[in-house]
């Protein structure tokens, strides 16, 4: 067992005045400490018509905080080879630091300050504004991107958050006020975040320190809640194209309502999906659909587990002339693995891949805080990373194909491909 996963097992977990909870892991193989950490509020939280306000206000959080201005936060930070940031993501907002053990009272403190006392200055909003805007802009000539909008829609309705992108729309940025950034940061609670600290630090020692800094975020108000709206079961196969002129590479998304990552199924529909098409070159999707017919730029799958049951997705980019030849090797590929299930061999392979890459990934300290956050996060409890590799030892063949069978409908899916314009 690597010596990671003995540390993370043994990792304080600590709960300040405030309610934040605190996972604190010495690392002494580098005289660095990271800091990780979220807060339990995100895009899911935000209507339709302001799409885009979790994103644009975890960004402006280090425009100015506290008696800091943007420029003063990053000059103080970067003279000390620090850094900071933070973002708006889908279900929570994250927030990071980087630096010397000796520096990790400044970044406490400056991350205190961006969580608990943003300035949100107005042309620091508005700098930021049309940066978010110029990005939408390239990301509206993406056929990946526009695909993915696409196929959102189809999966969910449109009250739903998992119907849209994070980044939000032209339109709906540009309608952002500074004063809807300051209401959303309303919704910021302290009793909703996480954060972990590792690196060469005693965690003794480290409490103090969070309780003059993050821990003296006062908490107003109450935690924000999640109430995700059911997904209606799909019926039929739902298509929608998206033209895109001047395009040389369709993009394709094929996808079906997943699970939740706290599901029983969900150890088995990982490993599912990681043969299908994770493993190697992309699983079965990219030897049979790219390698082998030559359909695909890139074929993969990808399980969308979290707190709410994301999509089951296949994609691929093709040749605009090789699309409907691309969607039915696609389709075809799915079919067979729904009937015929994983191969002893592929099952052998995906368990050594995904205790691998676990060790891998716990060989830095933002992936051990990151871990960490997970593991609180879902539930899962500080033992995990020793239990991981007898948990997906335990998946068997027959429970593979019953995932499968259940979620991977070759009846009942959506499909977008986002392109140039089919010929006459």
């Amino acid at each position: 067992m690597a010596p990671e996963a003995r540390g993370i097992a043994g990792a304080t977990r600590y709960v300040a005045s405030n309610g934040l909870v605190a996972l604190i892991q010495r690392n002494p193989s580098a005289p660095t400490v990271s800091v990780r950490g979220e807060v339990r509020v995100g895009a899911v939280h935000e209507t339709a018509a302001q799409n885009g306000l979790a994103a644009f206000t975890g960004a402006a959080l280090i425009r100015g905080a506290g008696e800091r201005t943007f420029q003063q936060i990053v000059a103080e930070t970067e003279e000390r080879g620090c850094s900071v940031n933070a973002a708006g993501g889908l279900h929570t907002s994250g927030f990071a630091g980087k630096a010397l053990v000796e520096d990790l009272p400044l970044i406490l403190a400056v991350l205190a300050d961006m969580l608990a006392r943003p300035t949100f200055p107005p042309h620091e909003v508005e700098k930021l504004r049309g940066q978010l805007l110029t990005s939408l802009r390239e990301s509206e000539q993406e056929t990946g991107t526009q695909a993915w909008r696409a196929a959102r829609a189809l999966l969910y309705p449109p009250e739903h958050p998992y119907s849209r992108l994070t980044s939000g729309t032209i339109e709906t940025v540009q309608a952002l006020t500074r004063e809807d950034l300051v209401r959303f940061h309303q919704r910021y609670h302290p009793a909703a975040a996480t954060v972990a600290i590792v690196g060469d630090v005693e965690p003794q020692a480290v409490i103090p320190l969070l309780e003059t800094s993050l821990g003296a975020w006062p908490p107003a108000g109450s935690p924000p809640t999640l109430d995700l709206p059911p997904a209606p079961p799909l019926e039929a196969i739902l298509r929608r194209d998206v033209p895109m002129s001047g395009k040389i590479q369709s993009d394709i998304v094929w996808a079906v309502h997943g699970l939740r990552r706290t599901d029983p199924d969900y150890y088995p529909a990982m490993m599912a999906n990681m043969i299908l098409g994770r493993l190697g070159i992309g699983g079965r999707l990219g030897e049979n659909v790219r390698e082998e017919q030559g359909m695909a730029y890139y074929c993969y799958s990808n399980l969308d587990a979290d707190v709410g049951a994301g999509p089951w997705s296949a994609v691929a980019g093709v040749n605009p002339a090789n699309v409907e030849r691309a969607i039915e090797a696609l389709v075809h590929e799915v079919a067979t693995f729904v009937e015929q299930g994983p191969t002893a061999q592929e099952i052998a392979d995906a368990r050594d891949y995904l205790t691998g890459s676990l060790v891998l990934s716990l060989e830095t300290n933002d992936g051990i805080a990151a871990a960490l956050l997970a593991i609180e996060r879902f539930g899962l409890g500080l033992d995990f990373i020793e239990r991981y590799p007898a948990i997906i030892g335990a998946v068997t063949a027959d429970q593979i194909v019953d995932v499968a069978r259940r979620y991977l409908s070759t009846e009942r899916y959506v499909l977008a491909v986002a392109g140039p314009p089919a010929g006459p």
